[in-house]
């Protein structure tokens, strides 16, 4: 296995202007869109993804100011929501209504100018019911815990803001919310906010961020650097069987599932002989996260960012929650063409997508004893003539020691097909993907050995007379 720091950061920006105005003067209702806390992506000079492009279409965000009583909060649990097109151009994330401030300096939603909004996205002010791609009302997982969103203002007096952001929203739906414990610094996320999941980094993509802002920062871009929660797995092969070309094969019939399969399983070599049993891997869990704010500012925002971000504590997922049962297992989708690839370096080099699995896995952090046994089933196909040899079943073992995932890690499983493949020739009828057992030797070479002659037999005599 090979572990790699998944460094990918998403990048967004807060951006404000905050020209001082008495909130009750008869000019408030003109001039406080001009100090209204907007949210922004920032995209010039970046060479980090932007969130959207990641596929989030929204955060939430937590926001405090600094008062003689303490913190005081601005906005709690905010949806922050965007408005724009993919990259196929399909329209994706929120309906921006008529009139709706999306600016820092107040201006409407406008083509072009602000893609981030919180305003009039809360679960009563939305009320788009359309079919244009943008999410509808009735799309509950990424609507707002709040029934409105209002605009909020920077309040200059103060000496700093701080923003705590995660993604993606949590809806609750009456249940536990996402929570920010401000005397302590804490956010929680409740039992099955995170969730194993595949491909939808909308949903099972697990991020947060935190920002410090002070006064002399108020009205300038404020960036969010988020930061995973979770891990991400991917897996890719290669294949050494000379003479043949390797395909993928269903791993099950009914219902006919083309892919790879790994089972939660635990390996003990204590008695001598290798014994495999059933092991446990969560599927959902919460997490606290503790964040050490840096009250110390200077005139550089992104000194700001690090002194806040990097003092950011992640104390694990909360255990006890729901796993998989007996006979669950995590599904990757085959790669989508034959496996050309002979090497390491050729399965794993940029270009040679048909050698990964289609599927990324967003894991939870784990720190068990429960490795994994994937199972998977392919035809090799002779190259010098039609015939085709199925190996159904073939397993291998990955040990605990290289599945225990960390928040922020990205691990990818890189297998090579040999000829000393396990699993069974033919069809040996159904299998479970989840059995976390190994399989026994599939493939056996032809081979020419002890080569004999038998002995000359007993001479013939004839007799020839020479004349």
């Amino acid at each position: 296995m090979k572990k790699v720091l998944f460094l990918t950061a998403v990048a967004v920006a807060m951006t404000a202007c905050s020209n001082d105005v008495d909130l009750g003067s008869k000019d408030a209702n003109k001039q406080n869109a001009d100090n209204a806390i907007g949210f922004q992506v920032l995209n010039k000079n970046m060479s980090r993804a932007n969130l959207e492009s990641a596929g989030h279409y929204n955060f939430g965000v937590f926001g405090y100011k600094n008062a003689t009583t303490g913190e005081a909060a601005i906005m709690e649990d905010y949806l922050v929501g965007f408005n724009g097109t993919d990259a196929s151009g399909k329209k994706v994330g929120y309906f921006f209504s008529d009139g709706q401030t999306t600016n820092g300096d107040g201006s409407n939603a406008v083509p072009g100018l602000s893609k981030w909004a919180y305003e009039k996205l809360g679960n009563v002010d939305y009320t788009y019911d359309d079919s244009e791609g943008y999410y509808k009302k009735s799309d509950k997982f990424y609507m707002s815990n709040w029934a409105n969103q209002f605009l909020r203002y920077w309040d200059k007096s103060t000496t700093w803001t701080n923003f705590y952001a995660y993604a993606p929203y949590y809806n609750a739906n009456g249940g536990t919310e996402v929570t920010f414990d401000n005397p302590n610094h804490k956010m929680t996320f409740p039992d099955g906010y995170i969730t194993d999941g595949y491909n939808d980094p909308s949903q099972f993509e697990f991020l947060y961020a935190a920002k410090n802002v002070g006064s002399g920062s108020y009205g300038q871009d404020v960036q969010l650097s988020f930061k995973h929660l979770n891990a991400k797995i991917n897996i890719t092969f290669w294949e050494n069987i000379e003479g043949y070309k390797v395909t993928m094969a269903k791993l099950i019939s009914s219902p006919a599932e083309i892919g790879i399969s790994a089972a939660p399983s635990v390996g003990d070599t204590g008695s001598g002989t290798p014994s495999y049993a059933y092991g446990e891997v969560y599927k959902t869990a919460g997490a606290t996260l503790t964040f050490t704010p840096s009250y110390e500012y200077t005139d550089e925002p992104s000194v700001e960012a690090d002194n806040f971000i990097n003092k950011t504590k992640y104390s694990g997922v909360n255990k006890g929650n729901t796993g998989f049962g007996n006979n669950a297992y995590l599904k990757f989708d085959a790669p989508t063409a034959d496996f050309i690839a002979t090497s390491k370096e050729g399965a794993i080099a940029a270009g040679t997508n048909n050698n990964f699995s289609a599927t990324t896995y967003y894991a939870i952090p784990k720190n068990n004893n429960t490795g994994l046994m994937f199972h998977v089933s392919f035809v090799l196909t002779n190259e010098q003539t039609t015939e085709t040899i199925k190996v159904q079943n073939a397993t291998v073992y990955v040990p605990s020691t290289n599945c225990n995932w960390q928040a922020g890690k990205w691990y990818r499983y890189i297998f090579k097909i040999t000829k000393n493949a396990t699993g069974e020739t033919g069809d040996p009828g159904d299998i479970v993907p989840g059995d976390p057992t190994p399989g026994n030797q599939a493939l056996y070479p032809i081979v020419f050995d002890d080569i004999q002659i038998e002995d000359w037999g007993d001479a013939i005599d004839s007799d020839h007379n020479i004349n």
